[in-house]
């Protein structure tokens, strides 16, 4: 839901054990022909920036896929390797108890595969941000970011691996124990979703009410307020001090229910034109108004259903083609949970571009109901809009021209080439023309 999203928690949603089903049957963009307006100059890049910004995008494509498939090939060497089963033995040799033994195994797992799966594609993520300007966090800092990271993995992967355990060997739920961790996974998201910026956000990041140091901007916001027609109070809208971190602009949309809130970084609030800031409110605010987020979880309910099917039976596939070779005599063992493991972060991967796909769509439906939502309260809805995407671009170094197969697979965000070509040609408003979202006067 972010402008931009922040790099580390993406991360951590990755490893999260449901992460990454998101919005599996979102439906077709909407249309993107352009109005009548007047053309103007799109995104663009000096040339020196022009160069970092196509190196940098090669380097981010090998750390995306590389942090993949590397991930996979940890839980197959453990695997293959017969570490798994020989961690199992001797788990089982330290207690009786059933679920005592998973949850040690569990947590031990996690931790291996954070260690080894992800942190050496972390700092090397981390060091290509600092090279480019992107990251201002110190190694210290971003270290103790990490920890938290790990313990988190720790404290909410541990207990779902147990819980599929357990349902993996108790009589009256082995043969549908995926359904049963379908049932159980929904509530625990919706919780998760609501929770999230309460108890996760802050661990990593600080906040504060944005009227407290920007009282001038909440006035100015509630103009937007009002021509939406939605009820965001002041008490929802947050600042976040990125510039602690991070050179990045960003604004997003979290929580659910009572929980929900706009946050802007400090350095958008700070370093954009206040016609700019007003877009960008624009756009949260079409994700607050247009309830993208319950309609995410609706479809992510309906998603994880397949996926969790599909999970089961892919796992239970493996186990008969190389349980033996692995040491694995049923998926509901203790190494049976890395085979579980290894099966989800496949399917996350196999099923990146759906749910790349469905985020392009939400984000473009953002862009569209921003841009119409601060006509007749900025001068020009469509240059501020290009602006605001050159600004972006540029505090990136998003390539101007990238490459298709690559947006199509793993970008979550519509790229800031096509953003800003929609963006200088959209004016609903024009004759002949009619808003997405708002009535013509």
């Amino acid at each position: 839901m972010r402008i931009c999203g922040s790099k580390w928690l993406q991360s951590f949603r990755r490893s999260f054990f449901i992460a990454g089903i998101g919005i599996a049957l979102a439906s077709s963009l909407i249309a993107q022909s352009p109005g009548t307006g007047e053309a103007y100059t799109t995104y663009h890049l000096p040339p020196d920036k022009l160069a970092k910004a196509i190196v940098l995008g090669r380097e981010r494509l090998f750390l995306h896929f590389g942090f993949e498939l590397w991930g996979l090939a940890v839980l197959w060497l453990l695997l293959a390797s017969g570490t798994a089963a020989k961690l199992a033995d001797w788990v089982a040799r330290r207690s009786r108890l059933w679920w005592l033994q998973g949850g040690i195994y569990s947590a031990l797992l996690v931790i291996a595969v954070f260690i080894v799966g992800e942190i050496p594609f972390a700092v090397a993520g981390h060091a290509v941000s600092l090279h480019y300007g992107i990251s201002v966090e110190g190694w210290g800092a971003w270290l103790l970011d990490m920890a938290k990271a790990l313990g988190l993995a720790v404290v909410l992967e541990t207990p779902l691996l147990m819980l599929a355990l357990g349902l993996m060997r108790w009589d009256w739920s082995q043969r549908r124990y995926w359904l049963w961790f379908w049932a159980a996974a929904v509530p625990i998201m919706l919780l998760g979703t609501f929770l999230l910026p309460a108890l996760v956000e802050p661990l990593f990041d600080t906040y504060e009410p944005l009227a407290q140091s920007h009282p001038a901007l909440v006035r100015d916001l509630e103009r937007v307020v009002a021509r939406t027609g939605t009820s965001i109070p002041p008490e929802r809208m947050f600042l976040m001090k990125a510039s602690e971190k991070s050179n990045g602009l960003n604004a997003y949309v979290t929580g659910i229910g009572a929980s929900k809130r706009i946050v802007i970084w400090d350095t958008t609030a700070d370093r954009m034109p206040e016609d700019e800031i007003l877009f960008t409110f624009a756009h949260e605010s079409g994700h607050y108004v247009l309830n993208h987020i319950p309609k995410g979880l609706a479809l992510a309910t309906v998603g994880m259903f397949m996926f969790f099917w599909l999970t089961a039976s892919l796992s239970a596939w493996l186990v008969r083609r190389f349980g033996v070779r692995w040491h694995v005599d049923s998926i509901g063992s203790l190494p049976g949970l890395t085979v579980l493991l290894l099966v989800v972060m496949a399917l996350q991967v196999a099923t990146e571009p759906i749910t790349s796909f469905a985020s392009r769509h939400i984000e473009h439906e953002a862009d569209v109901y921003g841009q119409e939502a601060i006509h007749g309260i900025v001068a020009d809805p469509q240059r501020t809009a290009v602006a605001a995407f050159q600004q972006l671009g540029e505090v990136y170094l998003d390539d101007p021209d990238p490459n298709k197969f690559v947006e199509f697979w793993i970008s979550d965000h519509p790229s800031i080439q096509s953003r800003s070509t929609f963006a200088a040609h959209y004016d609903p408003w024009a004759a002949g023309q009619t808003p997405t979202f708002f009535s013509k006067p």
